[in-house]
Order: structure tokens, then sequence, then C-alpha cells
């Protein structure tokens, strides 16, 4: 017997109490291509991985070429010749084809420099070769779906490869091109490289393996040669029940239009026609599919009815009414739903919980009224779908990225069907879904046509399109090229179509016979059924029972939530003491005693209480600020300038308008703050907004400006003489608020300090606004699919941080330390601000605590220094060293929470079991998630340790957060 190029020995993988891999053994011999197949979350990715080396083994041992090897790395597996072609892509999008192909052995000219064009031929030749065409000189971030997974292909076949895993492969492929890369893998095999083979589509394994392998839950159920092997068979072992693999299609009762598109257009930003004068039209109580090779105008054309694409030409009829220039909200109130093609970059919030995920299409009652969303409302409301759609292991608090890629969809689906539309629009609704999950996406797709819906199907899948639709369009080149109906549709004239060639009389013909043999053979079959004179009803997936949580177990799961979510400040905050401790010591000082002076000192005596109080009222209210806009993935760093904009525009009115009743005055006043401030605010939000402006460089430049234009007024036109300093005139006595106790610093504007602060919690947590904030965060096209509108989004979200920040400084001139704009009243509160937010973890009840922690520091600085010699810029020591520490906590955490998990053996026995037992009802999070994603129970899930980066385009640390852990929903 041959010895096996690669062999697994009881592999063992766990994330946390989640079992992913439970104690897999498998062997691949050389020139065999060996199969692995298993519902969604069954651990088959997951497996892939650590053969490939981004993720470890718990225990267990891989053998390569008959010697144990520990693949510690992607470069240790390229080393040994494992390839990988990943279900999700691994790209880089600003780089080209070819620049991506060669990432990380780039080829280089006899000078060293990059040989760019050597890199592109060489792509040209293996696009050539393999008949996967390509432009090498492409940007990846402007090449559809379907051809980054081409990329991704060449990647992997562009080195010599012994082993080539491919996860889902023929995914985004038609026929023909899957038929040219089965070709491809055949003559690899026939070459003695081994191929380990993914694909949910069962027809494709048992036409290319050699051998099956079927894993659910996460063990090996049994290993079979191919040959002999049906699909049911397959699927039977995969989800442990019958499963109906192909839909019996019902004949359609077609009413009138919903959807009809005419002379649609569309020009890219490349300048080239990808939708060329087309028209379709779409009826009440049809499916219209859509068949054409990924690339030809299809995902335009989704994106164009939904409103997410901008037309050139055109006119799109929705329910009778022209919606051309319509929002994306207002086609959906005019009855349109969309499934769309990227669950991940466009239908889902990935950082977000299920409730969130569920609820943006569906905020009125209960859900919602008057712009505040009911918590337990939102809870039922997503129990009820979670259960109804049949859900795995999801919760309505489970972060949405931790289930796997079936249970997603599920999600999106149940979303958009829950809106009863009157079309519906689904593309690509079972790529990288399992059969148990596709048949469950088929029956649902069938039955929102026979409820009167209009359904426009786009799909890679030939074989889903073709059974599904009533009638198929065929795509080629921007353009409708052919229309075949259930009569005359075969494979053959469809593929035809697709690649451009009209199909002639006698195609059709063919067609026509061929459908009336098939026709012939299920009626045969029909009375051959004993007992049974119509089609076998698809049978139903059992929901998963949901049980409501009570009140006990909610409270004891936001605790544990809590404790878990100040982990990281808490160890950040330590590491930085025990620096600082180290720093003290140098100086010849006592830590002890500085720190006894630094954190103790303000609460010996009543002014030691008034400066805490003076330093917390502006630090709480500018983390708030900063909080708003962070969690929109924006990075606004100028609430400095906003503050000085904010005092000045507040102390102007109050020194302007002294006619006025001091009540009046003091409102006035606060109205003033807030508008300069806003509009200081919305000027970055606009240029990010409609230019595409950096936000770091204009809320930068905007702070400098403010800083300078509020000195050159207080010291020209707007200067007090009698000030000594650089300051305004002063505001009338009577206008500032009340101090309740001189002695302790006690006033109504710690009040209204809380109360500003306690108000944009709740609109953070509670609301519809502070919904879409966090689905604008998440920065991906979430919120515009939903109908938020990102760029006005964008400027409400700066005007209004701008506002809270100008309204911190207004408070400062009315309170007991202020009375007048004083040039230099901030120590640089804008910047300290987002060490406040980012020690929050972006969480605005959390702020509250962390402005106290920074304001009792700054405040007892003065005593440190004179008690016990330690000078006090060390506090601005202690600031710093506690940003790059929970920075620095955050990346350990992130990589070593597995490492460190896998340390407890005794814990991941006791989980495991249960888990495995009931993994039947509850799959748990995504065993087959992207590793760079990594599936973490949701209270342990890491929040936000660092700011949102230039720009706002990746998503920051704190996206993934649990939604507890950020106190939202």
């Amino acid at each position: 017997m041959a010895t096996p190029l690669l062999e697994l020995r009881h592999i063992t993988k766990a994330f946390g109490p989640k079992v992913a891999n439970d104690d897999i053994s498998l062997s691949v011999l050389p020139g065999r291509i060996h199969a692995l197949v298993g519902e969604n979350g069954a651990g088959k990715t997951t497996l892939m991985t650590m053969i490939a080396g981004t993720a470890q083994p718990d225990s267990g041992a891989i053998l390569f070429d008959g010697r144990e090897v520990r693949i510690t790395s992607p470069q240790k597996a390229s080393a040994l010749g494992i390839g990988m072609v990943h279900q999700h892509f691994k790209l880089v999008p600003s780089l080209t084809v070819a620049a991506n192909v060669f990432l990380g052995r780039e080829l280089r000219t006899q000078r060293g420099t990059l040989d760019a064009k050597r890199m592109e031929a060489e792509v040209s030749a293996l696009s050539e070769r393999f008949g996967l065409e390509i432009d090498p000189q492409a940007k990846v971030s402007t090449l559809s779906v379907g051809l980054r997974q081409r990329v991704e292909v060449l990647k992997a076949l562009s080195h010599d490869t012994r082993l080539l895993i491919l996860d889902e492969p023929t995914a985004v492929l038609t026929p023909g091109e899957s038929d040219e890369l089965f070709e491809v893998i055949r003559s690899l095999a026939a070459k003695g490289c081994a191929v380990l083979f993914i694909s949910h589509k069962l027809g494709e394994v048992l036409e290319i393996a050699d051998a099956i392998t079927v894993i659910r839950d996460g063990r090996s159920i049994d290993t079979r040669p191919a040959a002999g092997l049906s699909q049911a068979d397959i699927a039977q072992m995969m989800v442990g029940r019958e499963v109906l693999l192909r839909i019996a299609h019902t004949p359609a009762k077609p009413g009138a239009p919903v959807l009809e598109v005419d002379g649609l257009t569309v020009v890219d930003e490349r300048g080239v026609t990808v939708i060329d004068d087309l028209a379709l039209q779409v009826r009440a109580g049809e499916i219209v599919g859509i068949a054409g090779v990924e690339g030809n105008g299809q995902s335009e054309l989704a994106a164009a009815v939904a409103g997410m694409q901008g037309v050139d030409a055109g006119r799109i009829t929705l329910a009778g009414a022209d919606v051309s220039g319509a929002s994306v909200a207002a086609r959906r109130a005019a009855g349109l739903a969309y499934i769309p093609e990227d669950r991940h970059a466009v239908g889902t919030g990935p950082g977000m919980s299920v409730t969130e995920n569920l609820i943006p299409t569906h905020l009125t009652a209960p859900v919602a009224r008057r712009g505040w969303i009911s918590g337990s409302s939102a809870e039922a409301f997503a129990r009820r779908l979670i259960a109804g759609f049949d859900v795995r292991g999801a919760q309505p608090s489970t972060t949405i990225s931790t289930l796997s890629g079936g249970n997603i969809q599920k999600v999106v689906i149940a979303r958009e069907f829950e809106s009863s539309p009157k079309v519906l629009m689904v593309s690509q609704p079972t790529r990288g879904v399992d059969v148990g999950a596709m048949e469950f996406v088929h029956n649902a797709i069938v039955s929102q046509r026979d409820q009167g819906a209009g359904v426009l199907l786009l799909s890679a899948d030939l074989n889903e399109v073709m059974s599904l639709s009533d009638r198929l369009l065929v795509m080629f080149r921007g353009q409708i090229v052919a229309e075949f109906t259930q009569e005359n549709m075969s494979e053959a004239a469809v593929g035809l179509a697709m690649a451009g060639i009209p199909p002639q009389a006698e195609d059709l013909a063919r067609a026509q016979a061929s459908h009336d043999a098939v026709v012939a053979e299920r009626a045969a079959a029909a009375a051959a059924a004993s007992g049974s004179d119509a089609p076998a009803a698809p049978r139903e997936a059992t929901p998963v029972p949901q049980e409501r949580e009570g009140i006990p177990q909610r409270l004891g799961r936001s605790c544990l939530a809590a404790l878990r979510g100040s982990a990281q400040p808490v160890m950040a905050i330590a590491l930085s003491l025990v620096i600082g401790a180290i720093v003290i010591l140098a100086l010849g000082e006592n830590p002890l005693a500085a720190y006894t002076e630094l954190f103790f000192s303000n609460f010996r005596a009543p002014f030691g209480m008034a400066a805490l109080i003076s330093q917390f009222i502006p630090l709480a209210v500018l983390s708030a600020a900063v909080i708003i806009s962070f969690r929109a993935g924006f990075f606004n760093i100028g609430g400095e300038g906003q503050l000085f904009i904010g005092a000045f525009c507040g102390a102007w009115a109050g020194f302007t308008f002294t006619d006025l009743p001091a009540p009046l005055l003091t409102v006035v006043m606060m109205l003033c703050g807030m508008l300069g401030a806003m509009i200081w605010g919305a000027i970055p939000g606009a240029l990010l907004a409609f230019w595409r402006v950096d936000i770091i460089v204009t809320t930068l430049m905007m702070s400098t400006i403010a800083t300078l234009l509020t000195a050159y007024l207080v010291t020209g036109p707007f200067r007090d003489p009698g000030a000594g300093l650089a300051a305004s005139p002063k505001i009338l006595p009577e206008a500032r608020l009340p101090v309740f106790s001189a002695p302790y610093g006690f006033g109504m504007d710690l009040v209204v300090a809380l109360l500003i602060v306690i108000a944009l919690g709740l609109v953070l947590t509670r609301s519809v606004w502070g919904l879409r904030v966090r689905q604008l965060g998440e920065m991906n096209r979430f919120a515009e699919y939903t109908g938020v509108n990102p760029k006005m989004m964008s400027i409400q979200v700066m005007a209004i941080s701008g506002a809270v920040a100008g309204l911190a400084g207004t408070l400062f001139v009315l309170g007991p330390n202020g009375g007048r704009f004083l040039q230099t009243f901030s120590p640089g509160y804008g910047f300290l601000g987002i060490t406040v937010a980012l020690l929050a973890r972006l969480n605005p009840w959390a702020a509250i605590v962390a402005a106290a922690f920074y304001a009792n520091m700054m405040a007892g600085s003065n005593a440190m220094q004179l008690n016990t010699s330690v000078p006090f810029p060390l506090v601005n020591v202690l600031q710093g060293l506690i940003i790059l520490s929970i920075t620095a906590v955050f990346l350990v955490d992130r990589r070593t929470r597995d490492k460190l998990l896998a340390m407890l053996p005794s814990r991941r026995r006791t989980t495991a079991a249960p888990a495995a037992a009931a993994a039947g009802a509850t799959a748990g999070p995504a065993a087959d998630a992207p590793l760079d994603h990594e599936p973490v129970l949701a209270a342990e899930r890491p929040g936000a340790a660092a700011a949102p980066p230039p720009g706002g385009t990746p998503r920051t640390p704190d996206r993934g957060a649990d939604a507890e852990n950020r106190g939202d929903l």
C-alpha cells in the first residue's frame, strides 16, 4: 500500500467550549483526489487551516511524507508543497492580480527591484495554461467575486504544489469553468499531486473524487470510495437525515408585473459599460432567473435595482412606481427585499449581534417606537425568527460572525422574508451553503413565489437557477441574450447562451425532447410509488427551541460580560502602573507613597474633590463625543478644536446678548456653543462624505485652525484689556450655572455633564439612530444596504460629535472656574477624551468610570509632586502608557487566547461532551469560519483597543466586540 502523503492522527481543535475538530484521523494518498464534505460548521475549513499553517491543533499529530511536522505558518506549508484555495478570499484588494499571485515571493530584476512585467507575464501564462482568463494588471478591488476566486486558484497553482487544498473552488464558476478546473485537478493528480477537495456540490464531489470523508459535528463519520456512492448517501451521512437534493418544480401562477427594467445602462469607474441597454420584467408569482458567467453585469444589475449602484440611463419600475432615482430606503418601502451575493460585506454587520442584524429593516412597532428601540421586543422578534428559520447555534445576543455561513444566510433570509416583499431579489443564495441549508433556502424562495412575490434570482450555480426558475434569462456582456422557460431550457442550450452563442432551433428542439423525457420519467416514478400520487413535500427542519431568559439569567449574563469586558482595561492600567513604578524607583522615590498621593490625596480635602470634579466634567463629555464618532468608524481627533470653538461661541453669546434674562442667556450660550462646534465638526464629515478626504487629516487641521482662530479673537477683536491674559470679556455672573457647594466644586455643571453623558449613552445603545451609527461603524456596505444614507449619516455623526464637544467648552465658561473664555483653559482635553474613550472600550457607561479615573490622576498630580517630589508630568507618561498597554494587551489577548484555552484540558473535556451531544440541534459558532475572524465566546470577545484607522477603512477591534460589552442591545 502506498505511503500517505498527508496523515492526520487524532486531531482536536477547540475554540473555548466549542470543539471544532474532535479526534479526527485522515489519510491522503499521492495522486489521489480526496473529498471532504460536511455541513457548514462541521469543522472542514478549521481542519484545512491547520494543514495550511494558519492554525495549530490542540492535540494530535500531522504527518507529511511519513514524518511528523509542525506547520506553524503558511510559509512552512508552502515550503512543504502545500497550497490552499480559501473559501473566503485571502487577497489584498489594493494590489494587482499579479502582485497577489506572487505576494510574499515577488520576482525581482537583477537590480533588486520588483519585476512587475515578468510577474504579469507569468500570471498570463498560468491563466492561459489552466483556462482561467484574467487581466494580471487589474486591481483585485475592481474584480467581481467570481474573478477574485480565479485569482485564488491561480495563486495556489503558481508554485510547485504537492498537496492542493481546494475549499469551495467552484462556488462562483460556471459548469464550463468547473469542467476546465477539473481537468487541471485531474492532470495534477496524474502527476502525483494529492488534492483535498471541499465542496457542497455533491454532484461535483462524485465526479472528481476518488475517496470521500464525511465530517459531522466536528467528528469524522466515515471515509469511503466515491465509486458506488450516490448524492443521497452522502447527504444523509452529512446531516443525519434524508435530504431533498433537487426541488420539485411546481407551475407558476404569474400575475401583474411588479418589477420592470427598461434601457438600463451602467458604466463603471473604469469607463467600461457593464450593463448595456438591458430590459427585463418580473411578474408577481414567478421566479425569473439570471444566468451568466460571473462578471457579465449580474452584480451591477442587482446593485442598480437595489439602489446601491448609480445608473447612467434607463428606468426601474417597482410595483408600478418609478424608483430610478429613489434611495435604498424608498425602494424597500415600496416592497423590495434583497438578499445580496456577499453576506459578509453587504448582507450583515459581522461585529453586531444577531438581533442587531435582524431589526434594521423592521424598525416599526413593536420593535421600535418614536425612534427608540424596545430591547425586550427586539429580543422577542429575534428569537421568533431564529426559531422560525432554524438558525443553529444562535441566540439574540450572539455575534453573527461566529455563526457558520449557512446560518448567517438564514439570518439574512429571515430578515428579508419577514417584510413580506412584493419583489424579492436573491443573488447567489446558496454560495458556500451546505446541502441541509440549501434545501431550506430553495424551499423558502419557492414559498415566497407561491405567496405572490415576484422573485429575481441571480445565481452562478446553473443547476440551481435552472431548477428554480420559471423563466430563465441569460446575461452576456451586460445584455440579455437569451430567454428560456421550463419547457425549453437545457444545460447545453443555456451554456451556449452564456458563452454568447444564441441557441439555434435544433438546440431548443433537443432541449424540448429532453424535457419531455424527464417529465415522462417522473410520471412513471410517481405512478410506481405506492400510495402516493403527488410529489413528496420538502422535509422541514426542526426549529431549535428558543428558551426565553429570565431576569436573573439576563442580569447574570450582563454582569459576567461586564467583568470580562473590564479585564483588558484593568490589565492595561496595572501594566502601566508597574512601568510607572519602575520610573519612580529610578528617580529615587517610593512608588507606593507616590501612588498613594496620586490616587487618594483628592479625597482628604474639599479642594481636592473640587479639582477632581473640574477635570471630570470636560473629560466625561468629550469622551462621549469621541465615542459617537469612533463607533461610526471615524477617527475624530479634532475634539480639542471643537471644544475651543464651543467655549468661545458660548462666551461670545454670554457677553453679547446681555439684555436677555439670565436663565434664557444660559440656554442661548449653550445653544451657541453647540451650534458653532457642530458646524466645525460637520465640515470634516462633509469632506469625507462627498470627496473622501481623510478624516484624520481634516479633523487635525480643523483643530489647529480652531485654536489659532480663538487665540487671534481673544488677543484681537474680543480681547479683554483687564484680563491680563488671552481671554474674552466676562459673561454676566447671573448667567453662570449655580454652585451647590463651593468648597467641593459641586455645581449644576456636573449635573448637566452627567445628564449629557447618560442621554448620549441611551441614544447610542437604545435608539434607532444609535443602531445606524453602529451599522456605519461596521465599515462595510451593511448600513447602506439596509437603507441608511452613508453620506448624510457621516455628516450627522461628525456634527453631533462636534456639538457635544462644544458643549463641554461652554460648560467650562458657565462653571465655577470659567466666567469667560480663556485661551489656556484646556490641558489637552480633546486628546485626553480619546484616551478615556479607548480605556472605556467605546462603552458610554464605562466612560463615566474611565473619566473619573483619569480626572483623579490629573487632580492628584500636584499633591504627588509636593509630597513625594515625583514630578507631575509622570501622569502624562502614565496616560500614554495606558494607551500603549491597551493596544498591547489586545494583541496579546487575540494571539494567545486559543493557546491559553488549550492549556485548560479539563475545561475543554467538560464542555466538549455536552457540545457534541447538542450539536444536532445547536451547531455552535462557526467551525468553518475563516480564521482571520476567530470564533470566540461572545462574552470573551475583545472590545476596542485601538482607534479607528485613517479614513475609517478597515474595521477596528471594537467591531468584533460583543454587544453587551459595548452596552448595546
